[in-house]
């Protein structure tokens, strides 16, 4: 029945309604395999669909808010502030029109994150009144549902195989927030072998802004980010498409941790306060600057953590997943915990802005990886770590300025430095270079890198994004880094070279998009004596459009081509289809996919409830279909379920080891409630 309603849809029979589609396609268009594989994609999901929940108030939003939108430039950030300044509030949508470097494109996106609505007042703190009258709360529950049993819900896992998780949230306006998330994943216990207080991973925050000269206080779990992450990034990138998208832009921000996911946040209290000066509006279309203005943050943390230990009780590696299914599993959760503390100050004047780090952190156990295989030799070790850093920005009409150096306790040297240029409306270039020691060491590091460390790379990177028609935009880029000490699968001092080109045609009612990716990278061959090139070919080719007043259609054909010890294809062909049918939203994907081998692996894009994230992972040849629908049978209700099938073609069985499923085909449901109040 399934099957039947998913075509028939695709076929695009009249519905009423309309459906415009969100800001998860815009920037499932900046992806590749390397984003969806990395931890900071889903993050980078989780944080989105909180503002995209929460919107920014356009017209009081602060300049750490607008940055906290990672897709706009500084060039942008300033626009929208000098607008502001000159010509007070934005009072509807198409006043963002005369922000001249937003395009249609950005603006739509944007639209999904701001409001222009009644706001709480600014001049005072909110009473308790005010709380009551401004506050909204938010309640949403989500539930998995698979219909099928893995080898470990039958022998091996310690909980059942649904996942869940309940989120709450109270804000008022921009100034106070708190909530708290409890998460279990699929095999947990609940309530049960550890986990008595419930969920198995809880994430809390109270967040206020505007105390006076306190601009943020966060207690509970939280987030920071300082320059270009040399040192401290628990926030995000997106790769190398964002990147250019918005210039190498820096932000510094603590922000409130509500993720489900059990790392890159601190738990305890970051403080930001201004110490000299008052932040005003800078004019970007002059060059009246800005008062001076310091801030300085400081944070302290303290947190149970998870970690691989070796027979003498050191630990051999941090974890990150946050599973604790197996006995063996829960044995690693909390075995040890660790302590942060650091301050980082900010100084603006106009366009120029300089900041300073330093950071430190104890581990209650030593950090000992085994180095017995040499790439490991200069991984991180002890139990104390030092950092240190500098970070510079620069903004003019036209040209920006980023960079960061770093150094760690051991003196070793990291660095990244970029700059972009608008020579125009129409075009823009940039260039970015780094250099990570591969003796540097920073646990909280996360910035732009071919590899997943802020370690072991040197490298430049060029981009430029040209509109030569008003509708046509063509991106490209070329990244060329190199590794000196070896790596995972790489015995010896190698290098890796990244190419990508991109179009996209746009007119009212359909756009075309195509892009072409050659990335190469040096791996050992089968006896270690030599490297060899490993090229892979990656085709995307998508057109979306409006087919009629309710109907929005997507097709997308994805291509790849992999040569290492052998040559693998890849092929999906997929339909997407977004509608709205008597106050329903409707959602619905259909993809065929047939790949030689998990090397021509691909992934299918798929919309999920609110807070989830879905790209799943697809090789062999098979057929993944999938239905969402949306309704809100009153105003504060708010439901959404989701299910997902997947049919192999070419096996039995599904998964390894204990995520074995004895089945040549895998369905799932996913419910959720949500309640404002």
């Amino acid at each position: 029945m399934l099957k039947v309603l998913l075509f028939v849809i695709m076929l695009g029979l009249p519905v009423a309604g309309f459906a415009q589609d969100d800001w998860q396609q815009t920037y499932r268009q900046l992806s590749d395999v390397e984003d969806v594989e990395s931890e900071q994609w889903e993050e980078a999901f989780e944080l989105l669909s909180d503002l995209e929940r929460e919107p920014i108030d356009i017209n009081s939003a602060s300049r750490e808010e607008l940055e906290a939108l990672p897709f706009l430039t500084d060039q942008q950030v300033e626009e929208i502030m000098a607008y502001r300044h000159r010509h007070g509030e934005l009072l509807t949508p198409a006043e963002l029109q005369m922000i001249r470097s937003l395009d249609y494109a950005q603006r739509q996106l944007l639209l999904q994150f701001i409001s222009f609505g009644q706001r709480a007042p600014k001049t005072t703190w909110p009473r308790l009144d005010s709380l009551l009258r401004w506050g909204k709360q938010e309640v949403t529950a989500s539930l998995r549902v698979p219909f099928y049993q893995r080898r470990g819900d039958r022998n091996g896992y310690l909980g059942y195989r649904y996942r869940h998780t309940v989120r709450y949230k109270f804000r008022c306006g921009q100034r106070l927030q708190f909530g708290l998330t409890g998460a279990q994943d699929a095999g947990e216990p609940f309530m049960a072998e550890g986990n008595w207080l419930g969920y198995d991973h809880y994430a809390w925050y109270l967040v206020a802004r505007q105390l006076g000269r306190i601009e943020t206080l966060a207690v509970g779990q939280y987030r920071l980010s300082f320059g270009m992450g040399l040192v401290m990034n628990g926030g995000f990138s997106l790769g190398k498409l964002t990147t250019l998208q918005n210039l190498g832009r820096t932000a510094n921000a603590i922000r409130a941790n509500s993720s489900r996911m059990e790392s890159g946040y601190l738990q305890g209290v970051a403080v930001t306060v201004d110490v000299g000066g008052r932040r005003s509006t800078l004019n970007a279309q002059h060059s009246t600057l800005n008062p001076p203005h310091l801030t300085l943050t400081a944070y302290a943390s303290l947190r149970p953590i998870d970690a691989t230990l070796n027979s003498d009780g050191t630990a051999a590696t941090l974890l990150t997943s946050g599973y604790h299914r197996t006995p063996a599993e829960m044995q690693k959760k909390h075995n040890m915990t660790q302590t942060d503390a650091g301050l980082h100050l900010d100084f603006r004047r106009g366009g120029l802005r300089l900041g300073a780090t330093a950071a430190y952190t104890h581990l209650s156990r030593r950090l000992q990886p085994d180095t017995k295989a040499i790439y490991r030799r200069h991984y991180p070790a002890g139990t104390d770590f030092l950092n240190a850093a500098v970070d510079y920005h620069y903004l003019s009409h036209r040209l920006s300025l980023n960079g960061e150096t770093a150094i760690d306790g051991n003196g070793a040297l990291a660095t990244i430095n970029s700059v972009g240029y608008q020579p125009s409306g129409t075009l823009s270039v940039m260039a970015l270079q780094r250099f990570y020691s591969y003796r540097y060491a920073a646990l909280h590091a996360r910035s732009f890198a071919e590899g997943s460390r802020t370690q072991n790379e040197s490298g430049l990177y060029l981009g430029a994004t040209w509109k030569p028609l008003h509708r046509l935009q063509l991106s490209a880029y070329t990244d060329l880094a190199y590794f000196a000490w070896p790596k995972y699968l790489v015995s010896q001092s190698s290098y890796a070279w990244d190419n990508m080109v991109s179009g996209t045609y746009t007119r009212r009612n359909w756009t075309l998009m195509a892009r072409y990716r050659l990335h190469l990278r040096q791996r050992d061959n089968k006896d270690k004596t030599t490297l060899l090139n490993r090229t892979e070919h990656r085709g995307r080719l998508t057109f979306s459009a409006t087919v009629s007043p309710g109907v929005t259609l997507y097709t997308q054909a994805d291509g790849v081509r992999t040569d290492f010890n052998s040559t693998d294809f890849g092929l999906m062909v997929s339909q997407r289809v977004n509608a709205e049918i008597k106050g329903i939203k409707i959602a619905a994907g259909v993809g065929y996919f047939h790949t030689d081998s998990y090397e021509a692996r691909l992934y299918l894009y798929e919309q999920a409830p609110t807070y989830q994230f879905s790209f799943p992972m697809l090789y062999g040849e098979g057929l993944r279909y999938w239905l969402l629908a949306r309704a809100r049978p009153i105003d504060q209700l708010t439901l959404t379920a989701k299910l997902g099938v997947t049919n192999y073609f070419d096996r039995a069985t599904i998964g390894t080891d204990k995520q074995l499923i004895d089945h040549s085909s895998m369905t799932d449901l996913d419910l959720q409630v949500t309640y404002k109040f």
